[in-house]
């Protein structure tokens, strides 16, 4: 990361995410490596990132890095600032992790419709609506322009007139670490 590039607090931690999400295993160095973290800094962030319900991870000596531990859950008794902090956190986070776009262009649904192929199409913006019912418009606009602000290409197309999105950009889901790691592993014995 460029020293010059200054990370919001939101944002450096949604790339720390980032990192831990298709990983059974992370290490401390490998996250160092791509942002210049301290270990109190890494530690406050993961656990927003734990009360966000974002992340379960303990941290293993043996393992020399962060290992998943279980199913994240989102702490409900934290006070109201933070709270609204961490449900914009961890809808961000599922946002990475859960958004589908089956979106294709116009002309290509004509074409559809032409060979007798009539299909509804996912977009994006219906796949966030599923995922947080009740929110407005302009919230969704706002997730969208920060996950574009991550590097992540999600638009509407007008000359196309469909969502885009690159699929690649978007983490898979959450990677379970395999079950060759005991309880020695984790304590670090």
């Amino acid at each position: 990361m460029d020293k010059k590039m200054k990370l919001t607090k939101l944002e450096r931690q949604l790339k720390l995410y980032e990192i831990l999400l298709p990983c059974a295993i992370t290490e401390f160095t490998a996250v160092c490596q791509v942002y210049p973290y301290n270990k109190r800094l890494l530690q406050r962030d993961l656990a927003d990132l734990r009360d966000g319900g974002l992340v379960a991870v303990k941290y293993s000596r043996k393992g020399k890095g962060y290992v998943k531990t279980g199913i994240p859950e989102f702490k409900e008794a934290v006070p109201p600032r933070r709270k609204a902090h961490l449900r914009r956190l961890n809808r961000l986070g599922r946002l990475m992790s859960e958004l589908a776009n089956e979106d294709i262009p116009l002309w290509m649904k004509k074409d559809n419709q032409a060979d007798g192929c009539v299909k509804e199409y996912v977009t994006a913006k219906d796949c966030y609506q599923e995922l947080f019912p009740g929110l407005s418009e302009r919230t969704r606009q706002r997730d969208f322009e920060m996950l574009q602000k991550l590097g992540h290409q999600i638009f509407y197309d007008f000359s196309e007139h469909c969502f885009s999105y690159n699929e690649d950009d978007f983490c898979l889901g959450w990677v379970d670490a395999p079950e060759k790691i005991d309880d020695d592993f984790l304590d670090g014995l």
